[in-house]
């Protein structure tokens, strides 16, 4: 079976799988976990990150950015090179 159709039916995952799945580093997985902005659990000597709080973080991050986008009056912008398709 292949590996990627059995890591989306898991409940919780290694702080290394943590990482690549936001597209960060392991160090910086860890210290969202010891600052409580990423929750994670404890099976006896294991570290674990459920993938829903990996889920519960990234919608934060968004909520952040448009509460932060709509206070400053800025509008989100395409990345250079990017054209808007509507334009």
């Amino acid at each position: 079976m292949n590996e990627s159709c059995i890591t989306d039916d898991l409940l919780l995952v290694t702080p290394e799988e943590a990482a690549r799945r936001l597209s960060v580093g392991r160090t910086t997985i860890y210290e969202l976990m010891a600052s409580g902005e990423l929750q994670s659990v404890n099976i006896g000597r294991c570290r674990r990150v459920p993938v829903s709080s990996l889920s519960l973080f990234v919608n934060r991050l968004i909520g952040d950015a448009v509460v932060g986008q709509s206070r400053s009056g800025a509008s989100i912008e395409p990345a250079p090179g990017i054209r808007n398709s509507l334009a």
